[in-house]
């Protein structure tokens, strides 16, 4: 009998923390409410949702921006917009530590949770479950999204950049085309493009692109960005970054940090690039 009321009670438990639907905002804890400041590494993340934009039917996205400890009120910055992988969060770049290091170069960051990006409870964007999450419904976000940075005070609106990996590189390939007034660069790590149609539906970027690929990627072949590389952004001021190595693997950036190092070394190389050649044009 004791034994029976011990796999009961354990049922109970499971289902409240791993079978229920994610929490609504409304109900969720201080520091996901709009405006929680939390400290870095020379930097700081404010949450702050992006809300009432018809490009996504309205749809609440969670999401972070990560200003250098130098912000000044009144001063514009370059911003980078994260897309997280699929089953990720806007914890998918925070933690590895992406924001921060282009904080500390100046840089503003935002990451975010798409609609139903994820199964688990962890997902704050919680309009969608993630069975209807798709394609099209994660552009509709980033579109969004874009929209939302750019409204901010803060934001250099000649120097937005994109930056995916996995699913979410294929989101910003997938949403660029539509975007060439509005970004200035987009940047694909291990993007998920191994797809014909994919390819067609990317087609239309006249921007340049940086693609960051490992050699030994097991769940999207380096030749995917290859191919798109040649298919895509080939009249482009583009280029590609093939990384060597057993560990260059997909998602290297999480859990390889000396690979990390070398990703993070040629993205600030082009952003600057393209920071320095937006400051010409004016």
């Amino acid at each position: 009998m004791k034994k029976k009321w011990t796999i009961f009670i354990f049922a109970c438990i499971f289902s409240i923390f791993f079978l229920q639907k994610p929490v609504q905002a409304e109900e969720l804890s201080p520091e996901y409410q709009e405006g929680y400041v939390q400290k870095g590494d020379g930097c700081y993340y404010v949450v702050s949702w992006c809300k009432g934009y018809e490009e996504n039917d309205n749809r609440s996205i969670y999401g972070e921006f990560c200003f250098p400890d130098s912000y000044q009120e009144g001063e514009t910055y370059p911003v980078v917009i994260f897309c997280h992988q699929n089953m990720g969060s806007h914890k998918s770049f925070k933690n590895p530590g992406w924001l921060q290091d282009l904080a500390a170069q100046g840089y503003i960051g935002y990451c975010f949770d798409f609609s139903g990006g994820t199964e688990a409870p962890n997902c704050l964007s919680t309009d969608l479950d993630y069975e209807e999450s798709t394609d099209e419904t994660q552009v509709a976000d980033l579109n969004a999204l874009i929209s939302f940075v750019k409204d901010q005070p803060f934001c250099d609106s000649e120097n937005i950049y994109l930056l995916g990996g996995s699913r979410g590189g294929r989101d910003v390939a997938l949403a660029a085309p539509s975007h060439n007034e509005d970004i200035a660069g987009i940047i694909l790590l291990y993007a998920a493009l191994a797809d014909e149609t994919l390819m067609e539906k990317s087609t239309g970027y006249t921007g340049d692109a940086l693609l960051i690929h490992g050699l030994n990627d097991q769940a999207v072949p380096y030749t995917a960005s290859i191919e798109a590389l040649e298919t895509l952004y080939n009249e482009s001021n583009s280029e590609l970054l093939l990384l060597s190595g057993k560990k260059a693997v997909h998602s290297f950036d999480g859990v390889q940090p000396d690979l990390k190092a070398i990703a993070v070394d040629k993205v600030l190389e082009f952003l600057d690039r393209h920071i320095e050649l937006s400051k010409n044009t004016k």
